[in-house]
């Protein structure tokens, strides 16, 4: 079974999937590792992790494309990969379009912001003209070989021209013949309530410090959504992590305070695969 029909399957079932974001081949191993059935990549995490800065377009497709190939190459579980708005014209984002498929990437999300677009809680989000993301959503859906390769169209439009007009593109994009919708910043449960409404299916992001930072998966299932994103929680986790631990070193020179927060060698070894390498390296030898 691929990945792209290991996800499928997924969707069919009445569980709400639940999607933390990766950033790298390491952070999908430990979300595989840890049991879960999808790993979504975040494109702002990605560009945190990669080059060090903000979710503002400066990442280029082809730094997107080999890590998303670095991630879905070191596991076994289903990959969605955030696609930002397609990396440029109609042909660039079909060409993307035929390259993760050739890859074996299990779904994209493509949006209908500007360009350069920006995390959609930074100010000065903004969105193109219905008529310009539909020649995305076409470009997207022409150059698609595989039926199973999911297609979420998102709109930022919340943030920029209102819920109103979030809720109507919305509504088109599923009639473009998107697989699922994803409707960026919420600003309230009166809002996701009118979501759930629309009787499309859509998908959802749990983020911390924002109108769904205290909801569970569950309580998000409940509004009819069928799979939930977590795109800052790995990053941030790491980037807290990483700040205690050079603290640590800078107040102290040394590191026995915090060994608990540490993994030990064998689960370093456990989350980078050196098992399956040894297992390989002594079938040589027979």
């Amino acid at each position: 079974m691929t990945k792209r029909e290991k996800l499928a399957l997924l969707l069919k079932g009445n569980s709400i999937i639940k999607a933390p974001a990766c950033y790298d081949a390491l952070s999908a191993r430990m979300i595989e590792y840890t049991g879960f059935q999808c790993a979504w990549v975040s494109g702002a995490s990605l560009t945190n992790a990669l080059l060090g800065c903000p979710d503002l377009g400066i990442a280029s497709y082809g730094e997107m494309f080999t890590t998303w190939n670095h991630i879905n190459s070191a596991v076994n579980i289903p990959v969605i990969i955030d696609a930002d708005t397609g990396f440029g014209g109609a042909p660039n984002t079909y060409r993307m379009v035929r390259e993760i498929e050739e890859m074996g990437i299990a779904g994209l999300q493509i949006e209908d912001q500007t360009f350069p677009k920006r995390c959609g809680f930074f100010a000065g989000v903004g969105v193109v003209p219905m008529q310009e993301m539909e020649k995305r959503i076409k470009a997207v859906l022409k150059a698609r070989t595989d039926p199973n390769l999911l297609v979420i169209g998102r709109t930022d439009a919340t943030k920029s021209i209102g819920f109103d007009e979030a809720l109507r593109r919305a509504r088109q994009l599923w009639e473009m013949g998107v697989d699922m919708v994803f409707l960026s910043a919420p600003q309230n449960e009166e809002q996701l309530e009118r979501m759930s409404q629309m009787h499309i299916p859509m998908c959802c992001d749990i983020i911390e410090e924002t109108t769904t930072a205290g909801f569970t998966a569950e309580k998000m299932n409940t509004y009819g959504f069928k799979l939930v994103k977590y795109p800052q929680t790995l990053i941030r986790a790491t980037m807290k992590a990483l700040k205690t631990a050079l603290d640590t070193i800078q107040e102290t020179g040394a590191t026995t305070s915090i060994i608990q927060a540490l993994a030990t060698s064998d689960e370093r070894n456990l989350f980078t695969g050196k098992d399956k390498i040894d297992l390989f390296e002594s079938s040589l030898e027979q």
